[in-house]
């Protein structure tokens, strides 16, 4: 056994959730690690959600689940390995139906094989089962620095050691995050004792960040297997996608080896604006902006990506134009949107606002304030455009088309020029749920000339076949 074994060992092969004829529900993963002199070990662990299964009173007058689970490793159509268990949840005095964690562990030689699961009630009479199959791989494993798959982890019972969590999923009411690895091969690279560093770290998923200031150094010595057990409280950790990785560095702080995993936060932690006190946040990034009618105009810039509620409060305090007010709203607005760095949200967007309003404002109005500025600052860039504004046939038109536009794909915006003496841009319609539909905007483009069949159906043609 490796040192962790007593424990629970680790892999980075995603969860999921198990669906079958019964209502009794799981969450499966599977965890990779080595032990030398003996091969690779692969954890099956699988949460059983207490509140599908049915308790029953036990001989000692508890409240207790039991499911049968069955877990099979096949290669090439052969059973290679099984376990079958009575896997039994901890008694209860109460009636909370907690769920209740069970693992199986198979020392298995590098290759592909299929993991197959299968789980029964043994509270209930029916024959009913519920049936996971997923593809397992096994990678053989070279002579240098390697690391483990990383295991989320929960204190073992009565608080003793550790015990897998499967999932990735983090609530609010989960204030810690757990972890156990293991790097192997560190004799060889660093020598007998030698010194390296271990640095875990969680990383904002979409841009590769650090969040906050959650970072962890340890400097540990080679070994065989080098076994290491962390914790990152997560209390103050906001909602959003992050990864947890872990790197190997030597003394020169050079990369040596790197391992993550990804892992959802739910933990909604927002300002609301209108129920600040003045001066509560202290000093942030807004306090540079002093005069009122820059502020106002920042404010005015942020409408197009607002809600309802922040949209009014925006024209609230354009109205009154009261230096604080403006700026606690201008702080929580991108704090609510990216709390690990507000300032850097809100610098990013400042770009982009300048880049609109010198793209496409017109007549009296800036760039934000019009159609397509709305649109590319809501949406960002489209990746096709069908430029029309030279038409003589038809009304000028634009058709933007987007592969993704918030969280809908394959959108389009269609613009044009209702008064050709102008630049400006009007939206005339939009498949974008939430934005104007005009189902009669063939119309206003093409308003019954003697080609107008013929046009109506090039227009079509660039509405549907963008490029």
């Amino acid at each position: 056994m490796t040192k962790c074994c007593s424990l629970l060992a680790a892999a980075i092969l995603l969860p999921f959730t198990l669906v079958g004829q019964s209502r009794l529900n799981a969450v499966v993963e599977t965890k990779r690690f080595y032990e030398p002199g003996k091969g690779e070990l692969v954890d099956v662990n699988i949460s059983v959600i207490g509140g599908t299964a049915l308790w029953t009173m036990d001989e000692r007058g508890f409240q207790q689940a039991k499911v049968e689970a069955l877990t099979v490793i096949e290669q090439d159509g052969r059973i290679v390995d099984f376990r079958k268990t009575l896997v039994r949840s901890p008694e209860r005095a109460d009636t909370l139906q907690s769920d209740f964690i069970h693992q199986e562990r198979f020392v298995l030689q590098p290759g592909a094989y299929a993991l197959t699961l299968e789980l029964h009630d043994a509270n209930l009479a029916d024959t009913a089962r519920t049936y996971v199959h997923t593809p397992l791989v096994v990678p053989a494993r070279g002579n240098d620095v390697t690391l483990s798959d990383i295991m989320f982890t929960l204190p073992g019972p009565d608080g003793k050691g550790i015990a897998p969590f499967p999932g990735t999923y983090f609530p609010s009411e989960t204030d810690k995050l757990g972890f156990y690895a293991e790097a192997y091969g560190t004799l060889d690279k660093f020598g007998e004792n030698g010194a390296f560093v271990i640095l875990a770290r969680i990383e904002n998923y979409e841009t590769g960040e650090v969040a906050g200031n959650f970072s962890h150094v340890r400097r540990v010595k080679a070994d065989t297997v080098v076994p290491f057990v962390m914790e990152f409280g997560i209390g103050k950790l906001p909602s959003g996608n992050y990864l947890l990785a872990l790197e190997l560095r030597d003394r020169n702080d050079s990369l040596v080896q790197r391992r993550a995993q990804f892992f959802q936060r739910n933990n909604p932690i927002s300002y609301d604006p209108g129920a600040l006190i003045a001066g509560e946040l202290g000093p942030n990034f807004t306090d540079v902006y002093t005069d009122p009618d820059s502020l106002a105009e920042y404010l005015s810039s942020m409408r197009p990506i607002a809600d309802e509620m922040e949209r009014k409060m925006i024209d609230d305090r354009w109205k009154d134009k009261k230096p604080e007010l403006m700026r606690q709203l201008m702080f929580t607005f991108w704090y609510n949107r990216s709390p690990q760095d507000p300032k850097a949200a809100w610098e990013r967007y400042l770009e982009a606002v300048n880049y609109v309003n010198q793209r496409f404002g017109c007549r009296n109005m800036r760039g934000y304030q019009s159609d397509q500025g709305y649109v590319y600052l809501r949406y960002g860039a489209p990746n096709t455009v069908v430029d029309r504004a030279n038409e003589t046939t038809s009304v000028p038109y634009m058709i933007w088309h987007y592969y993704r536009a918030g969280r809908y794909s394959d959108r389009r915006f269609v613009f044009y020029q209702p008064e050709r003496s102008t630049t400006c841009w009007t939206l005339l319609t939009s498949d974008m749920p939430g934005e104007m539909t005009n189902p009669l905007w063939l119309n206003y483009l093409v308003p019954g000339t003697a080609d107008g069949g013929v046009k109506r159906n090039e227009i079509l043609d660039n509405y549907n076949n963008p490029r």
